[in-house]
């Protein structure tokens, strides 16, 4: 049945989504062959009223057949209830499934994936391919389970009936199956195209409709632009749709066609045969009745045909997402679905390997809680300890090259955005990188909190590589404040318990307490209730930015990165961050990237980039005495 669907290939990748529903297809089975020889009744009933009954024209004569044909047509009502029950059922359960599986493996997709791609493709997956699949599973379960049963039934009742007008039926039901083929590859040539054009649309929705996206619409004017462009891609996709309605609807009509001749034949030998007393009226009749039931099904052929060619394309961008390799680190540490994420680092190649302990006492988060506990508050154990110091050692690394299978080879500069940068943040200090714009400063943050992984050389945390560190350790103990923080259309109790989840309410109000967002909270009719909006739109972006500062204070990381937290905030604004960014990195090793230099000048040490290379590094007044591209960045003006 699936291999309908997706072609043989696809078949065993497909079938996990049927797992345990052998009972229910089973069920499905009997139903279809109970309802189908209770109707296969129907005929040999008409061929008594019509031969028996009606010649006798008695009233008792004619009650008791007729009454049976329309218990039998209630039961078989029932019988399709119950079916299509079953089937809707069937239906549901493999699309979340397909569901689930599909946000299972985006959660375990690398970083670099998502830049690539457009949330309205992952949409379109999630949404109209899902539908299609279960649409078409339905109509499939119905075609290959119930109407088979019902063709069956039904040829095998119109031999029985007469097999002189069977054979004649034999001669153009093949005429007909052919018809029924003719068009199938161009409809799923025409179904696939359409799936494609509606991709396209979802996409470019999603894009304009986000919180961003309108904001820019209307900043640069481009309703109409945008009004026009959807306009343009929907008369595209009615056209296809057109294609698609013309096609089915020639086919339909073929098929009626060759079901009316065979029929019309039918009726003109079976008139014959009864004008010569060689069968009788009633028998004719039944036979009508059978071939009904057996070439009824064979109109709605079509339509299931084009929902076959609309899911084989569904299917087909479903199992492409699913394609995608997942992060080999977290795939390494995380082998299944049901894996516990505070489970010990092991390599599932030949011989384990468990990374080193960190075990150092950690300090107490905002509220004073030591002992801090993972999702779903089971205890970590083994955890980073407070002299904790970050390396990047002989670092490249090229965004082209992430997530493209692309190799560590190639000369210096070809095609790298970081080209052997080597920095330490000792433990406990704090650390700035420094450089023009698009000098790779965002992207040693990426390196340092784990996102992206190098193509050549290592990251470190006390000498332990990130890819020897499970990605749950690796993650609770290295919090990170980017530039934009994100903030999820949710309740601000829920955005501070990203950072831990069994955080309780007097730790999050402490959090909010040393971000300075305690007057704010106060304010709000709800409290720590309220709602922020999508991507925290109602908050300020000094209050967005603290309440990121608040979830990295739940989170109580021992490794801090900042990815340039102050660069668009108004003075008044950076000046309430910067004090909430002064009490989170007490304690901690800091990583700090910097866009304006006048933030970073008691950093202990300072590293300067330049096109993807480390070209500086030391204290501000040496680097002041030094000259050079660090200089010339302090104070543009110097030669």
């Amino acid at each position: 049945m699936v291999a309908r669907l997706t072609g043989v290939g696809e078949a065993r990748r497909a079938e996990r989504f049927f797992a345990d529903q052998g009972p229910v297809v089973a069920v499905l089975v009997a139903l279809s062959v109970v309802g189908s020889v209770a109707v296969a009744a129907g005929p040999f009933l008409l061929r008594y009223l019509v031969d028996v009954s009606l010649p006798r024209g008695h009233v008792r004569d004619l009650a008791w057949p007729i009454g049976l044909l329309g218990a039998l047509l209630v039961f078989e009502s029932a019988v399709l209830s119950a079916r299509m029950a079953l089937i809707a059922r069937l239906g549901g359960v493999v699309s979340v499934r397909i569901r689930q599986t599909v946000n299972t493996h985006l959660q375990r997709l690398p970083f670099s994936f998502f830049p690539r791609s457009q949330p309205g493709e992952v949409m379109t997956v999630m949404t109209n391919d899902v539908l299609a699949a279960q649409n078409a599973i339905s109509a499939t379960v119905q075609a290959v389970i119930c109407r088979v049963a019902d063709i069956a039934v039904g040829t095998v009742v119109v031999f029985v009936l007469d097999w002189r007008l069977s054979l004649a039926v034999m001669v153009f039901a093949p005429a007909t199956l052919l018809m029924v083929r003719s068009g199938r590859r161009r409809l799923a040539e025409l179904s696939r195209h359409q799936r494609e054009l509606d991709g396209v649309l979802m996409a470019r929705l999603a894009d304009t409709a986000s919180v961003s996206g309108a904001l820019h619409v209307r900043l640069f004017d481009r309703v109409d632009h945008e009004r026009e462009w959807f306009d343009a891609a929907g008369a595209e996709l009615i056209t296809a749709s057109r294609d698609q309605a013309r096609l089915t609807s020639r086919v339909r009509f073929l098929v009626n066609l060759g079901i009316v001749a065979t029929m019309t034949v039918v009726v003109a030998l079976g008139a014959w045969l009864v004008s010569s007393e060689r069968t009788t009226l009633g028998t004719v009749a039944a036979l009508g009745g059978a071939l009904l039931v057996s070439f009824g099904p064979l109109s709605s052929a079509i339509d299931l045909r084009t929902e076959l060619a609309g899911a084989g394309a569904a299917f087909r961008r479903i199992f492409a997402l699913l394609d995608v390799p997942e992060d080999e680190i977290r795939a390494r540490f995380d082998t299944s679905p049901d894996a516990s994420p505070d489970r010990s680092a092991r390599r599932d190649t030949a011989g384990a390997v468990r990374a080193p302990a960190l075990t150092t006492p950690r300090p107490a988060a905002p509220g004073g809680r030591g002992d801090h506990r993972g999702a779903g508050g089971s205890g970590r154990g083994e955890e980073l300890g407070l002299g904790v110091d970050l390396a990047l050692e002989d670092v490249w690394f090229g965004y082209d090259r992430a997530g493209a299978g692309g190799g560590a080879g190639g000369a210096a500069g070809a095609g790298w955005d970081l080209s052997g940068v080597t920095l330490r943040v000792a433990a406990g200090t704090t650390t700035a990188v420094v450089g023009a714009s698009g000098a790779g400063k965002t992207t040693v943050a990426y390196l340092a909190s784990g996102m992206h992984r190098p193509q050549r050389g290592s990251v470190r945390l006390d000498g332990v590589s990130l890819d020897d560190i499970a990605p749950s350790r690796l993650h609770a103990q290295v919090g990170v404040v980017p530039q934009d923080p994100h903030l999820f259309h949710d309740t601000i109790a829920a955005n501070l318990r990203y950072g831990r989840l069994d955080a309780t309410d007097d730790e999050l109000l402490a959090a909010l307490d040393a971000a300075s967002l305690s007057a704010l909270v106060e304010r709000l009719p709800d409290g720590l209730e309220t709602r922020v909006g999508a991507r925290g739109y109602r908050l300020s972006g000094g209050e967005r930015q603290r309440l990121a500062i608040a979830r990295v204070l739940v989170q109580s990381p021992r490794v801090l990165v900042l990815d340039e937290a102050t660069s668009a905030l108004d003075t008044v604004s950076e000046a309430a961050v910067r004090a909430a960014l002064d009490r989170l990195a007490v304690g901690r090793t800091c990583l700090v990237i910097a866009h304006r230099l006048s933030t970073v000048i008691d950093a202990d040490r300072i590293y300067v980039l330049d096109r993807g290379r480390v070209a500086q590094h030391g204290t501000h007044h040496d680097l002041l005495a030094a000259g050079g591209p660090y200089a010339k960045l302090y104070r543009p003006t110097a030669v």
